[in-house]
């Protein structure tokens, strides 16, 4: 089963990633706009370029592991261990669907660049950011289950996204739209329906 846009044909699974990257991104224009709201300009500014440095970052399929391993530690820090445990089952149960898509090269001798170790603890403060974020959302049940979806999802999608056969740039520039058009329409719902940051947001 393939979603078909003009030459692109993107497998259910990458379509998952594709929806739950999105999602995130949502939630992260909201957070970037309650910071801006508030005249936390400093923050807003490093979420949004953590934001963007993700574009970069999230193709090279670095850290994923780490990062959805981050994002269960801050759900179990903003809620609680079921919750957590909840975040936990799920991005393993989408991780382990997701797997079957993919088809590791290992490189045992393979030694990581500069650019590699800062993609990687890009990938992981951005999971990081994405996780708080998220936590928007009133359930905090309902937060968690769809942290662990967007945690299976930050894992997966280097990957994935190779086999829509597309250049490195065309790969950014999928990742930038998808993105970049979630995070202004978070923004663009926070300031329409602007309500104060609940105290217990980090």
């Amino acid at each position: 089963m393939a979603l078909k846009i003009g030459r692109l044909e993107i497998g259910y699974r990458l379509l998952i990633s594709l929806t739950a990257i999105a999602i995130a991104y949502g939630y992260l224009g909201s957070y970037i706009c309650l910071f801006w709201l508030e005249q936390s300009y400093w923050a807003a500014g490093l979420l949004f370029l953590l934001a963007a440095s993700g574009i970069f970052a999230m193709p090279r399929s670095l850290g994923g592991l780490i990062a959805a391993i981050a994002a269960i530690i801050t759900i179990y820090i903003n809620a609680n261990l079921n919750e957590s445990l909840i975040g936990a089952a799920i991005c393993l149960f989408l991780y382990w669907i997701g797997f079957q898509d993919i088809r590791y090269n290992p490189a045992p001798n393979k030694k990581l660049s500069i650019i590699d170790l800062i993609a990687t603890a890009l990938t992981i403060a951005l999971m990081i950011a994405l996780t708080i974020a998220t936590f928007q959302i009133p359930l905090s049940w309902l937060a968690s289950l769809t942290i662990g979806i967007i945690a299976a999802a930050v894992t997966l999608i280097g990957k994935q996204i190779e086999y829509l056969e597309l250049s490195t740039k065309e790969n950014f520039i999928l990742l930038g739209i998808l993105t970049g058009s979630s995070l202004v329409i978070g923004f663009a719902i926070r300031v329409i329906f602007y309500l104060p940051k609940p105290t217990n947001f980090l």
